[in-house]
């Protein structure tokens, strides 16, 4: 399952997303459903991010308190491997330039948009196949799999691997 963020201070634009989301077809993904979790607010969605790992974050550039930029940075001190995606009514050159090289964009979309650029371009960042796709599981897999392995010497000399791990 992918698990896709959406933040925007706007209600409306946060459903019409959904419905562009959920008309993606499964099988572009490999038969990986999505699942959407979307925000009015960037803060909250920051605190749900310190709990739940993502596979794309999609945001507004202009947001009261926090911008987009603002919002993707702190995200990506949480959850440096997720692609980060823009989508705004704001065609800022300068804000648009700044957002992909402080935040790494992965994405720039405008608003309104077309529903079939919008779906390819979250099916391009999370196809199974791309490397983006890959490295918010992977990072996962990797943390569930880590072990500690002691190594201690015993009474004889000899070399002792300890794992820490329970199982």
């Amino acid at each position: 399952m992918y698990r896709i963020l959406l933040v925007d201070d706007e209600p409306n634009i946060l459903s019409a997303l959904r419905r562009c989301l959920a008309s993606i077809d499964v099988g572009e993904l490999d038969g990986e459903a999505l699942k959407v979790e979307a925000f009015t607010s960037p803060e909250q969605a920051l605190e749900r991010s310190e709990e739940q790992d993502f596979d794309l974050v999609v945001s507004d550039y202009r947001m009261p308190g926090m911008d987009g930029v603002e919002f993707l940075s702190a995200m990506m001190e949480l959850q440096p491997a997720v692609p980060r995606m823009i989508c705004s009514g704001y065609a800022d050159r300068d804000a648009i330039i700044a957002a992909v090289n402080e935040v790494q964009l992965a994405r720039f979309i405008g608003k309104p948009w077309v529903d079939e650029e919008l779906a390819a371009a979250v099916v391009a960042l999370l196809r199974p196949g791309s490397a983006r796709a890959r490295a918010p599981k992977a990072l996962r897999a990797q943390a569930a799999s880590a072990r500690i392995t002691r190594v201690e010497q015993d009474d004889d000399g000899a070399i002792v691997l300890r794992s820490d791990d329970p199982a």
